[in-house]
């Protein structure tokens, strides 16, 4: 017995081939062309350099920031010294905010900027502060008796790189305090550590911005410096000339309202120029 066997004969075999090889060469190119596209970089974050000072007022400017505009920003939180001097180095930034003229004019003069730019953001108060349990401390910073009387350690910052050291000297050289003082400080790289100095009573007292005494619910307020002993303390910002974006968030650090009521809410007196 035998098998039938059958087979198809296709009649338009080139039609098939051609057929076949256009819809291959379509799908190469589509998979050349998805490889061959451009990818979008992942935003950019704002790099903001802010002296330690300002760290609890523009971390929630930031976050606000951050929120109504869809951009990331990340916070460089350091003495003004330590921003400058990385600035200088080539460290990537958009805002740098200084706590003093002083190393906002040493960035201008190694980065070309142009002083126009700068702009005063904030000012503030100088103030003496204590553990938040040490009770009324019997010798306030204006009494003249202050330094004989004061037995503990003082926090400061470092008159040679922290501005907030800078001002503290400048008012304890006018009441004549400086020199009986000197053999009990303790110098700190920044308002921060001062704070912490004195949140654990590794130091008896500190001398701060009154913002930053404000911030803490672990120190005492005890005194306010008169301002006619230092310089007027002003906190001062730019933006990098080549950053749209920073120049942006400069804009609105110094414009916004809702920005002036938060550095409002932490102890500082925005300025409007």
């Amino acid at each position: 017995m035998s098998s039938i066997g059958y087979t198809v004969k296709n009649k338009h075999p080139v039609l098939i081939f051609l057929i076949s090889t256009a819809a291959a060469a379509f799908v190469m190119r589509i998979m050349s062309d998805a490889n061959q596209k451009p990818q979008v970089p992942e935003s950019k974050p704002i790099f903001v350099f802010a002296a330690s000072g300002t760290a609890a007022a523009v971390q929630r400017i930031a976050a606000l920031y951050s929120q109504e505009n869809h951009v990331q920003i990340q916070l460089n939180l350091a003495s003004s010294a330590v921003l400058a001097r990385q600035i200088e180095a080539g460290a990537d930034w958009d805002v740098f905010i200084s706590a003093n003229r002083q190393w906002m004019d040493y960035v201008i003069e190694r980065k070309s900027l142009k002083a126009a730019e700068v702009v005063k953001v904030l000012k503030d108060r100088l103030a003496l502060i204590v553990p938040a349990d040490s009770g009324n401390m019997p010798f306030a910073a204006g009494n003249p008796s202050f330094a004989q009387h004061f037995q503990g350690l003082l926090a400061i910052g470092d008159p040679v790189t922290v501005p907030a050291g800078v001002y503290a000297k400048q008012a304890l050289e006018k009441m004549g305090w400086w020199q009986s003082l000197s053999s009990r400080m303790v110098l700190t790289v920044d308002t921060a550590a001062i704070l912490r100095y004195v949140e654990t009573k590794q130091c008896q007292a500190g001398i701060v911005y009154l913002s930053s005494a404000k911030m803490s619910s672990r120190v005492l307020c005890v005194s306010v410096f008169d301002e006619s002993l230092h310089d007027p303390i002003y906190f001062f910002a730019t933006a990098n000339v080549s950053s749209e974006r920073g120049r942006l968030f400069l804009q609105y650090l110094t414009t916004s309202a809702r920005a002036a009521e938060i550095f409002t809410a932490c102890g500082f007196q925005p300025v409007k120029e």
